[in-house]
């Protein structure tokens, strides 16, 4: 097996010669260091992927300041586009604005959607997110709204605690729709809950919504008018244990719904809906699995603890990736996808301590520092 490594002035091929002839395998990966002017730029910030723009990485930096305890500020600030082709910082945008705080946005193309508040009362014009008194701001409520084309309007407003609510959301790689759940939070994820899936269709600058009912579902994607979602399921009756299922529902009609994999927590569908990047436990921790959809089948990406990382889809590269502070590692296909998504390949097995200590020692890639 082949796994590429791209340095800045040579591409070098090794080969694994650690694999096994059993059905695991570490993953076939392609490393890319970060260039100087990008990690110059995410320096001293909290950063995240916020999406792409016409095949532009867009990355959140958040401030440079320091919030009222001394951390790295949770308000976003600059908008950065990186050319993944060329290894470049391409523009940077301020997306600060006198009364008006942001914690997160997404963006596709000309549609971004922002998570914060709209607008402040003008006693709190001038604060930061981080210094908003929480009971009186922060945790009470949040907004969403888009800007597209320069045009701003809110969609959303939704009371928050941070102890009893949280809400996914996401935009469609169309650029044209959003897709919105409010949820449980981590803290309270065992709990049974109703989702309300919410689908917003922006055309001509007017937004109209679809509400779909779905039991304890989670990270809801449109991909050409699929609805792919996860839903929890309990080991047994009466028990707090549970996992996750996949499923894609045609037209958004849940009564139609396919499943697609077992004992997997869907992360991100790829733009053509081909794959899907899963989370599952395997041999004592969480990892991350790529999951071939029409053939219900999947692999684990073994190797590292690449969920530790921010994951995205490359526009680029055209593959799913992972974002580390000085690597963008991009993640090939693999050429076959050996273990069943449904059935007993799936199941999680008991392993212990000595066998998952053993396994991991196998299946380990160098430390990216080494590199």
């Amino acid at each position: 097996m082949r796994r590429l490594m791209v340095l800045p002035i040579v591409a070098v091929v090794f080969i694994n010669s650690s694999c096994s002839q059993d059905k695991y395998r570490l993953a076939d990966e392609i490393v890319v260091p970060k260039p100087a002017e990008l990690m110059a730029a995410q320096k001293d910030r909290l950063y995240q992927l916020a999406g792409y723009n016409k095949n532009l990485l867009v990355y959140q930096l958040d401030l440079r300041q320091k919030d009222k305890r001394g951390y790295n500020s949770a308000e976003a600030a600059v908008k950065l586009y990186y050319d993944e082709n060329k290894k470049k910082v391409v523009d940077t945008t301020t997306i600060k604005r006198q009364g008006r705080n942001v914690h997160r946005f997404l963006q596709t193309n000309d549609l971004t959607l922002y998570h914060g508040f709209y607008q402040v009362p003008s006693n709190c014009e001038n604060k930061i997110i981080d210094d908003l008194d929480r009971g009186k701001y922060l945790q009470d409520y949040q907004d969403f709204w888009i800007e597209l084309n320069g045009k701003g309007k809110k969609i959303k407003s939704v009371p928050e605690h941070y102890l009893d609510i949280d809400v996914y959301y996401n935009v469609c790689y169309t650029g044209d729709c959003m897709v919105m759940t409010d949820f449980v939070s981590e803290y309270l994820r065992s709990t049974i809950a109703d989702s309300i899936i919410t689908v917003y269709s922006v055309q001509n600058g007017d937004v109209t919504t679809k509400e779909i009912a779905c039991v304890e579902c989670v990270s809801p994607q449109i991909v050409k008018e699929q609805l792919f979602y996860g839903q929890k399921f309990y080991y047994l009756e009466g028990c707090d244990d549970y996992d996750w299922k996949v499923y894609r529902a045609p037209n958004f009609d849940l009564s139609k719904s396919e499943l697609l994999g077992e004992y997997i927590e869907p992360l991100l569908v790829s733009p053509d809906g081909k794959y899907i990047l899963g989370k599952k436990y395997f041999q004592g921790k969480a990892v991350a699995v790529i999951l071939d959809v029409e053939a219900k089948k999947f692999d684990y990406l073994l190797g590292r603890e690449y969920l530790r990382y921010g994951y995205f889809y490359s526009p680029a590269y055209k593959k799913f990736a992972f974002d580390t502070e000085s690597h963008i590692i991009y993640i090939n296909y693999p050429q076959e996808f050996p273990f069943n998504s449904i059935g007993e390949d799936a199941e999680n097995k008991f392993t212990t301590d000595s066998e998952d200590a053993a396994f991991w020692g196998k299946y380990k890639y160098p430390e990216l520092s080494d590199f």
